[in-house]
């Protein structure tokens, strides 16, 4: 007896250990990529599920659909507000087999491990075509490669789950069984594409029309051509409207191209520009820029089999739903692959050919080792840039369970299976295995509602999440238990209490306060009430680009108010960057500061925030409203280097911008005994002494920008906000460019004001030049003046510079040609 791999017939194993011949490595090696690649995609989103980072739209609706599949209630799902099935939705048939997964294991786990085997897979077909076209293993195995490093792949892979996510193993094979005239195993491998989603019936109707075309299998291709063609109007007009109680929403995204889909289809020729338009608007040449990238543009070389993507890419770019739009992220571009990767395969057949006959010399060995070393470099530098394995751009990390995570499982136990329930948007993925799951706040006729208030309560402002839940404690509902943050509530049970228990309030708690050292600490007391003990700056686990920042606390006595603490914002001028009432702390919503007891540190965190370029973490603390200034508190002591501001209502505590995906960096002040290039000592005032200023000694082009640093000192404490100028004049005193500034450093905002005496500040800045500035030389000179009246600062005092004024000083000469 005979086991046929990819063609190749290898003898049973009669027992015996052997050693794997030459010919076999390929295939070992192919089968090690396929598990790495199964086991690593597994854990990223098992740990992403544990650590409660899926969300109830996607996975929690899939989920609830297989396991309603499973107990006779086919594609049911009732986490949607207008949607009772997913085939209002999508038209997903794959769901029929996958629901007898769920009797091995029953809940989103097998999903998850089931999408990542199935997208590992499709390195066969890969494999198989490449070996098929380019009789080489090991460019056969370098293709497989690159299918898996394929970043468009795995973005779609970390997306929880999407049966969409599985189409391009089926398409892959599909295509591979076209090739090699097996047209039972590619009607096996069609039916399975088609069943993922709807609109795959488009991709499977241009493999109809390549064999009727390319390979003149005429019955084949009209064949597959018509059924395609004929699942499509029925996916999509016919079996959504029945079960929709509205429009489809995916039909929304097109509106801009026409009312309809036959008025689109007209409007493709009676308003092409609206199509033009759209694919501009969308960077439509980006877009396949970054898709054939990771195989060098090899598929350009072989444009037919690109055609196989024309739907996809057409569903893709004339939408005017952005998300459809990337092409390293996200569902939406992973139907596309298959046919860029088929298109390289034939590409690099044609161009060693072509090269071959061109260049004799070069043997197809050379030919082949030139090609696949640059493919192999393709793909390797563009998954630094975007892939999703350890050491890619979009490495997701190793996500923490941590304890508070863990303690849910003592809320869930106690909701019947039975139960309908209405539940955090985090929490639902974890009770979806049951007929009837909400997102809060739709409650309908939920008997259980569940909780976690120390995270994000979308859709709802947590003040909102909580002035609900007062609601239904007032009414028929109960505390049936609650702890760290946790909160479940029962309905018709009147034994119940309606106040909360003392463990409810750990999420709010550091454990061991007498131990407690936090990351970044400070020693900041307000009005000898509250002290702040430090904070710490760390990347959102699960939202892609965000932080989140942990402030901690102490009451130094009991208090019998409640404070407002206020952290918030502010880029380099010291502008708002966000409302902070849009996004308050959690914690002293739910535990105020009138029931802290001083021997307690308190966790507070802000909800996730996205910020581009430098940003300044500020804190204070109000009675009630902090845009009453009269109603903060004063800061009555402060570690040394800290700013106050505001008379000393608020300090700066750190300066941080991101790189990349996670990285924070936070700023420290230049050190104060960094000393300028060209000493000053000029006295502004009386008591603002310039030390010296940093200024290049270059020559400039027009439209450059003219970088230098200030450094300053303050004999005292300045009461009032000054603003610097600086001028660059012509030979006769002309302004040609300015600059206009409160002062800052290293860290940001820090206007005069906020000085402190004998600290210097140094103070870095740009000027830029005209793009039209004739060439020459111009003089640089600042000053300080007061903005409300505009009044300047006059000089009191100066070492001989030239060009000196009563109420500025040269700077330097700039020259520019």
């Amino acid at each position: 007896m005979a086991l046929t791999i990819c063609n190749r017939t290898m003898p049973k194993n009669d027992g015996r250990i052997k050693y794997l011949t030459p010919g076999a490595y390929p295939y070992f090696i192919l089968a090690l990529m396929m598990a790495a690649y199964a086991v690593f995609f597994s854990a990223q989103l098992l740990l992403h599920h544990y650590s409660f980072g899926t969300r109830a739209m996607d996975v929690a609706s899939m989920d609830q659909a297989t396991w309603n599949t499973l107990h006779g209630r086919f594609f049911q799902q009732t986490n949607h507000p207008f949607v009772t099935s997913r085939l209002g939705l999508h038209v997903e048939p794959i769901f029929l087999p996958l629901s007898l997964l769920y009797l091995i294991y029953s809940g989103p786990e097998t999903l998850f491990v089931f999408e990542s085997i199935v997208v590992a897979l499709g390195a066969i077909p890969v494999f198989a075509l490449a070996r098929h076209k380019l009789h080489n293993h090991h460019l056969a195995l370098l293709f497989a490669f690159i299918y898996l490093m394929f970043p468009a792949i795995q973005g779609a892979n970390m997306v929880e789950f999407h049966p969409i996510t599985l189409t391009p193993t089926f398409l892959l094979a599909a295509f591979y069984f076209l090739e090699t005239e097996r047209p039972k195993l590619f009607a096996l491998f069609a039916v399975l594409a088609v069943s993922c989603k709807e609109d795959v019936s488009l991709l499977i109707l241009m493999m109809g029309l390549y064999a009727l075309v390319i390979k003149r299998r005429y019955l084949w291709g009209g064949l597959t051509i018509g059924l395609a063609l004929a699942w499509a109007l029925l996916a999509v007009f016919v079996i959504p409207p029945l079960f929709a109680d509205t429009r489809n929403i995916h039909w929304d995204r097109y509106d801009h191209l026409g009312a309809s889909a036959p008025d689109i289809l007209l409007n493709l020729f009676r308003q092409p520009r609206l199509f033009l338009a759209q694919l501009q608007a969308a960077n439509a040449l980006t877009y396949l820029r970054l898709l054939l990238t990771p195989t060098a543009f090899t598929a350009l070389f072989n444009p037919v089999t690109l055609l196989l993507a024309l739907p996809s890419l057409g569903i893709n770019l004339l939408s005017n739903f952005t998300p459809m739009q990337e092409a390293n992220r996200l569902i939406y571009a992973a139907p596309l692959v298959p046919a860029i990767l088929i298109s390289s395969i034939y590409g690099v057949a044609n161009l060693k050919s072509w090269l071959a006959d061109k260049y004799r010399l070069l043997s197809p060995a050379v030919v082949y080792t030139l090609l696949g070393l640059a493919l192999l470099l393709a793909t390797l530098i563009y998954h630094a840039q975007y892939g999703f394995f350890s050491g890619g751009g979009q490495f997701r990390g190793w996500e923490a369970i941590t304890p508070h995570h863990r303690a849910a499982a003592q809320i869930f136990a106690q909701i019947p299976p039975d139960a309908a329930v209405s539940a955090q948007d985090s929490l639902v993925p974890h009770l979806s295995q049951r007929q009837k799951i909400y997102i809060f706040d739709r409650v309908n006729d939920a008997e259980y509602l569940v909780f976690d208030v120390s995270e994000d309560a979308w859709p709802l402002h947590p003040l909102d999440l909580r002035h609900r839940i007062e609601q239904f404690l007032a009414k028929d509902f109960g505390v049936v238990d609650a702890y760290d943050g946790y909160l479940l509530l029962a309905k018709n049970r009147p034994n119940l209490p309606k106040t909360m228990p003392d463990p409810f309030f750990d999420f709010a708690r550091v454990d061991d306060p007498a131990s407690f050292r936090p990351a970044h600490p400070t020693d900041i007391v307000f009005a000898d009430k509250l002290r702040l003990l430090g904070y710490q700056i760390e990347p959102d686990p699960h939202r892609r680009g965000m932080v989140v920042i942990t402030l901690y606390w102490q009451a130094l006595e009991p208090l019998a108010q409640d404070y407002v603490l206020w952290p918030f914002f502010i880029d380099r001028q010291g502008n708002l960057v966000d409302d902070p009432s849009a996004k308050p702390l959690v914690a002293p919503i739910w535990y105020p500061t009138s029931q802290w007891s001083p021997d307690e540190v308190i966790i507070t965190r802000t909800l996730p925030q996205t910020f581009t370029g430098q940003v300044t973490l500020a804190v204070g603390v109000a009675q009630e409203d902090w845009t009453d200034e009269t109603q903060r508190l004063p800061v009555t002591q402060a570690d040394d280097d800290l700013y106050l501001f505001e008379q000393n209502t608020w300090v700066r505590l750190a300066t941080f911008y991101q790189s990349g995906r996670y990285a924070v960096h936070i700023f420290a002040p230049l050190a104060s005994s960094s000393r300028p290039q060209h000493p000053r000592q000029v006295t502004f005032g009386g008591h603002i002494r310039l030390l010296g200023v940093d200024l290049p000694n270059q020559t400039f082009q027009p439209g450059q920008a003219i970088p230098f640093s200030l450094y300053w000192q303050s004999d005292t404490s300045i009461s009032f906000s000054l603003t610097n100028f600086a001028h660059l004049l012509d030979n006769e005193d002309n302004l040609v460019a300015q600059l206009d500034w409160i002062p800052q450093d290293s860290l940001g905002f820090l206007p005069t004001t906020a000085w402190k005496p004998q600290r210097p500040v140094v103070d870095a800045q740009t000027l830029d030049l005209p793009p039209d500035l004739l060439a020459g030389q111009y003089r640089l000179i600042m000053g300080w003046y007061y903005p409300p009246t505009g009044e300047r600062v006059p000089v009191t005092t100066a070492d001989e510079l030239p060009g000196a004024g009563e109420d500025f000083i040269e700077v330097g000469i700039i020259t520019v040609k």
